[in-house]
């Protein structure tokens, strides 16, 4: 289309509107003008005219220089598309934690919910919008292929109507991949499509099999059978003298390559986390060597389950386990006492079978060997740490003993505070330890009073900072003993510099964590001078006591759990209930931690009150 305008006072242009068709061939402009100011007012409209000749022979020229959709271009897209469905379908599935039932059922809602909006825009009152957004994508496809488009054609009518299929099945392979926990593998959904569409898109999947084995008793059973799916029947085979059959390309991807990619492929890691990954699965190649993925059989899982049973705690600490290699480790008679807990064996076995779960859904396994090879055990959770007596947290916070070992100076306030705010907060140490001076906030309370609380959040501009999970967000209101010590004003003071960030700028961040000197401070030195430390206590503890203080109040589990961070096991609750104004946690929580050694003799914590003004400055 083109014509002749005129645009402002005595000015005027020759316009032409560029097919859509061949946007691509003009860098994606969709018009362009030609100034006709200089010429005289009597031939503008025979330049216009001339102009849009030109124009008109030039758009056809390009054309003519394009194809038609055929029914191998339709394919080859499809065959495109199908790809990258699948790969999409594979990201939400391995997006779900399907270990965990509540974030697979939210999963499922999300997908149902996604499936009904669909099922709206296919509606006969929302069908042509749909397609009209379709036909968006489907021109940005076709020009860049060069590909006339003919939106009334039958062949592209065709391709957007399959297009529309492939997005519907989409639904239904998130769905197979979550309750059968990524038991399909890509060619299912491609066998699907062949089945759905009859365009006959992947061919290699029609490729002849060898005949399958006729039971014969005079040929050993293979150890491992190996199973292929065609057509939905399943049918064994096997070649003579092999108990397996040979790796194809993935599959003989080496172990610290795959670790890689599986490392990769987890958004925002912690270094914490990921040492703990890399530790586990280093077990295989320092066991087995860096041997292929798909060599990784049930024996040889058995085998390294065997070794982590046995495995030293410790082991770049202590001199006797230092300098020993895997190998020798395993040769000795390690004893019992220096062997790593129950909980980290089963912690390193499902480190390795997470990697493994990822190597069979993206093709480099056919089979998890470490499902099912946690050990039980016997002891219950709440049994494994221990809370601090009463008589315990008086003497942790005596006078002559925590201003003592704290040693409050200028600019080293953590020993003194972060055990302080656990003990009446129930906060992990992590959580306190990264905290920075705009996380302790006045917040409205609902008598229009404000209350002073400390904001736990993950905050993307501060990537040191993280929560152990989604429940772990929540605002705590500040205690009154807390508030008595001066810790509002201690804020206040630090505030007055302008480039202090954090409260407790004396800890270094080492292995992901701010924590690690106060956890080594409390649990290596302050609690054994004490004689208070056990196997089962630390400062870990500080929780456990606010939560069983509570719950021997009678407190509902509900306040309980939103104080600490706990999840509250109801989806109903987790997902469309808001958080408890400030002033109802306060109430119905943070008051009623009250620590006594007999029922009319309170702990004193007052006793522990410094002159900040001073010490800051």
């Amino acid at each position: 289309m083109s014509n002749y305008n005129s645009h402002l006072s005595n000015k005027s242009y020759f316009r032409s509107i560029i097919p859509k068709d061949l946007r691509n061939n003009f860098e994606g402009k969709d018009e362009f003008r030609l100034s006709l100011r200089y010429v005289i007012n009597g031939d503008t409209k025979i330049l216009c005219l001339k102009l849009k000749e030109i124009t008109d022979k030039l758009f056809t020229e390009i054309r003519n220089g394009m194809k038609s959709l055929s029914l191998e271009d339709i394919k080859e897209i499809l065959r495109i598309e199908v790809r990258k469905q699948i790969k999409h379908t594979q990201h939400f599935y391995l997006g779900t934690n399907v270990f965990d039932a509540e974030d697979t059922i939210k999963s499922l809602e999300l997908v149902s919910t996604r499936e009904t909006k669909m099922k709206e825009d296919l509606s006969s009152e929302n069908i042509k919008g749909y397609e009209k957004e379709l036909d968006k994508k489907l021109e940005g496809i076709l020009s860049s292929l060069h590909i006339e488009i003919e939106t009334n054609s039958i062949n592209y009518k065709n391709l957007r109507r399959q297009f529309i299929q492939i997005y519907q099945l989409r639904f239904d392979w998130i769905r197979t991949l979550i309750k059968e926990t990524g038991k399909y593998e890509e060619d299912d959904f491609r066998r699907e499509i062949e089945n759905k569409l009859g365009l006959g898109l992947f061919p290699d999947l029609q490729s002849i099999l060898p005949p399958p084995i006729i039971e014969n008793y005079n040929i050993p059973e293979p150890r491992e059978p190996y199973l292929v799916s065609s057509n939905s029947v399943e049918v064994k085979y096997n070649s003579v003298g092999s108990t397996n059959p040979p790796l194809n390309s993935l599959q003989s991807t080496p172990i610290s390559k795959g670790l890689d990619l599986f490392i990769g492929e987890k958004e925002d890691i912690r270094d914490k986390t990921e040492d703990e990954i890399r530790t586990s699965v280093k077990f295989l190649t320092e066991c087995f060597g860096d041997i292929p993925i798909g060599d990784i059989t049930k024996e040889k899982s058995n085998i390294i389950k065997s070794h982590i049973k046995n495995y030293p705690k410790n082991r770049t600490k202590l001199a006797q386990y230092r300098d020993k290699d895997f190998h020798s480790l395993m040769e000795m008679k390690i004893p019992q006492k220096d062997i790593i807990h129950l909980t980290t064996i089963n912690k390193h076995l499902g480190h390795l079978s997470s990697f493994m779960i990822w190597c069979v859904n993206n093709g480099y396994c056919n089979t998890n060997p470490f499902t099912g090879m946690k050990i039980k055990q016997k002891k219950s959770p709440r049994d494994e740490r221990d809370r601090f007596t009463e008589q315990e947290i008086k003497d942790m916070f005596s006078k002559q003993n925590f201003l003592h070992y704290t040693k409050v100076e200028k600019d080293s306030y953590s020993k003194y505070w972060v055990p302080l705010i656990g003990l009446f907060t129930g906060m992990r140490c992590g959580e306190i330890c990264s905290l920075y001076l705009d996380n302790i906030k006045e917040i409205t309370g609902n008598k229009r009073t404000t209350r002073w609380c400390i904001d736990i959040l993950e905050e993307p501009y501060r990537p040191d900072k993280r929560l152990k999970n989604q429940s772990s967000r929540r605002m705590v209101p500040i205690h009154d003993t807390l508030i008595d010590l001066g810790f509002v004003d201690f804020i206040k003071l630090l505030q007055k510099d302008p480039k202090r960030k954090r409260i407790f700028e004396d800890l270094d961040y080492r292995e992901g964590t701010y924590s690690r000197s106060i956890s080594r401070f409390w649990n290596r030195r302050y609690l054994p001078l004490l004689g208070i430390k056990t196997d089962k206590n630390g400062f870990h503890s500080f929780r456990h006591s606010v939560i069983d203080h509570l719950k021997q109040q009678g407190v509902e589990p509900h306040f309980i759990n939103e104080l600490v961070g706990h999840s509250q096991g109801n989806i109903d609750l987790d997902r469309y209930g808001k958080r408890y104004n400030p002033d109802i946690l306060y109430k119905k929580c943070v008051k009623r931690i009250v620590y006594q050694t007999s029922h009319t003799r309170d702990i004193d914590f007052l006793s522990l009150r410094m002159d900040w003004k001073k010490i800051i400055g």
